[in-house]
């Protein structure tokens, strides 16, 4: 699965606990990037436990590539540079590439009606076009979410499956390019119109016309979940017990099911500067963010996300399935590009990526000198704006917030000092006036809002470059008896799923077809925390009569999914 769509958090683990990293290393002489590079991947250079495979190619050229770890645990097998990994999400880009090039060939168009290549999938009111897939601002509901919810998240998954679950879809979580959301429905459902298209498979389409062209000779596109891969590097999830191996249930392609090695990724990541595979203008395509409606960006393309990081464009897609997990990034204007792969989940495919940019491009040039300004037009920092707030003000600031559905941060003042509660730390916040405020650990501001009565009401959350409305919460704890009135069963006829809500002592649990039971805990008023991926928060809805008449899982993909009380 990818990951999730843009969610402001605030983002202060990584500032406050890790060191520097490599550029606090004291050497009497200066590293190389290469000396660099074994440095950070230093400790998972061990043969008794599954690992990564990582490749840096630069200025036209691999400058880097080493592998860490075993591709067998229970053979002992080493990974190497041409180990074969399930890179997960990565092949969305590759269904991306294969999109522009049939455009270029005049065979695929993107203001194409989806419906057109795949007639049997039903009219939801507003066309879905194809752009609306490439560009992950369909409206469409994520398979995956579907199938964790209705029990079925480990039966095998092929586009029939898929199909029948957008079939099954009753209206569009928004309007086509109104919003960016990511799903892997979107670049399935491509992979399929290439298929009705070219009139053979995509595995095979792609084979011919990108991976033998670039000589990527040991990858491939895996149709059946059961197939064999020579060389293939196997997944495990990590346990505090135990590895155990990845579930790996997909007999489709298009967003995943790309087996390849960092060896053989390097060409494609080549052929992103030279184009010889697919021409200069469909690279140049895939590397361009879409639009929305309104002419914002999308931060998507193609299959790839399009950003900026430290000034420079960066080209990159990040994902992960059944204990594998691909991170790739490519820095056009700095002919930079790198590919970390891992065969497990202890730690983040994602997490050595900044460190790897750092290594590899220059500092940020200073700005050009300018005339200095007098002293009293200098631009302040925050700490020098500081001011006073009377303990009175801060006092009405205390309580609950809610950030996500997984992140309620506790405000609270001790005489002049407002605090912001946060993963176990009370945290200073330095006063800018008397609603705003700055959090130095995680450079973010929290600026409190109040209704038409002086009430305060939520607070907006700002870092780097982005806002979350946090509004403020009541916990509740209500009585067994209060509880009782959620008891029941719930059914969705979209999904044709039934969930059973029953009261256990002094708490609720909910029952889900095939899956264990999730406990409850209560949050505000007719909120229930479940603590899971699928089922993080439920909210049960009532009537006029106060009665309660059904209930929704606070999660974006299926919040518009109402699961009635019968």
């Amino acid at each position: 699965m990818s990951k999730p769509a843009r969610v402001i958090s605030i983002a202060v683990i990584a500032l406050m606990f890790l060191g520097p990293g490599l550029t606090a290393a004291r050497q009497d002489k200066p590293l190389t990037p290469a000396e660099q590079m074994d440095k950070l991947f230093d400790f998972w250079n061990r043969l008794d436990q599954p690992g990564f495979a990582v490749v840096v190619v630069k200025d036209g050229q691999v400058v880097y590539q080493k592998a860490f770890g075993l591709a067998c645990q229970e053979h002992a097998v080493a990974i190497t540079p041409n180990t074969l990994f399930n890179t997960a999400t990565l092949a969305q880009a590759f269904v991306g590439q294969s999109v522009a090039m049939l455009e270029k060939q005049g065979r695929l168009n993107l203001d194409d009606d989806v419906r057109k290549h795949i007639p049997e999938l039903p009219d939801l009111g507003t066309p879905i076009k194809l752009r609306h897939l490439v560009y992950q601002t369909s409206g469409l509901r994520d398979w995956l979410s579907v199938l964790q919810l209705t029990g079925r998240a480990r039966e095998e998954v092929t586009i029939d499956k898929i199909l029948s679950i957008v079939k099954a879809q009753k209206r569009l979580l928004f309007p086509p390019g109104d919003r960016f959301q990511a799903t892997d429905t979107n670049y399935d459902l491509l992979a399929e119109v290439i298929k009705r298209t070219v009139k053979q498979p995509f595995s095979d389409w792609a084979w011919e016309n990108i991976l033998k062209p670039l000589k990527m000779t040991q990858s491939q596109f895996r149709e059946n979940s059961r197939s064999i891969l020579d060389n293939q590097a196997f997944s495990y999830n990590f346990t505090a017990r135990e590895y155990l191996r990845g579930i790996d249930n997909l007999s489709l392609t298009g967003s995943h099911s790309l087996f390849s090695s960092v060896a053989e990724l390097a060409k494609w990541i080549l052929n992103n500067e030279t184009g010889q595979v697919g021409g200069p203008d469909a690279i140049a395509k895939m590397i361009t963010a879409g639009a929305l409606n309104n002419g914002q960006t999308t931060g998507s393309s193609y299959g790839l996300t399009v950003t900026r990081q430290r000034g420079r464009r960066r080209i990159s897609l990040t994902g992960t399935w059944a204990g594998s997990g691909a991170d790739f990034a490519y820095f056009p204007d700095d002919r930079l590009g790198f590919v970390v792969l891992a065969n497990w989940d202890y730690t983040g495919v994602d997490d050595f990526g900044s460190d790897i940019a750092n290594i590899y491009l220059p500092a940020p040039a200073p700005p050009a000198a300018a005339k200095p300004a007098p002293p009293a037009a200098k631009a302040p920092s925050a700490a020098k704006k500081a001011v006073k707030v009377s303990p009175k003000t801060l006092e009405a600031y205390d309580g609950e917030y809610r950030l996500g559905p997984a992140q309620v941060l506790a405000i609270s003042h001790v005489g002049g000092q407002l605090y912001v509660g946060l993963y176990g730390q009370k945290l200073p916040l330095t006063a800018l006036s008397e609603t705003e405020f700055y959090l130095d650990v995680a450079q973010g501001k929290v600026t409190f809002q109040k209704d038409k009565d002086g009430k305060v009401t939520q607070f907006i959350w700002s870092q780097a470059g982005e806002e979350g409305v946090a509004p403020r919460i009541i916990r509740v704890k209500p009585t067994p008896q209060e509880l009782q009135e959620f008891a029941g069963d719930y059914f969705n006829d979209e999904l044709n799923t039934r969930f059973g809500v029953e009261l256990r002592g002094a708490g609720l649990v909910l029952l889900r077809p095939g899956q264990p039971e999730v406990r409850l805990a209560p949050d505000e008023k007719d909120h229930f925390i479940g603590g899971l991926p699928a089922v993080p928060m439920i909210v049960f809805q009532r009537d006029a009569q106060n009665r309660v008449t059904g209930l929704i899982i606070d999660s974006e993909p299926v919040r518009d999914l109402v699961f009635k009380k019968h």
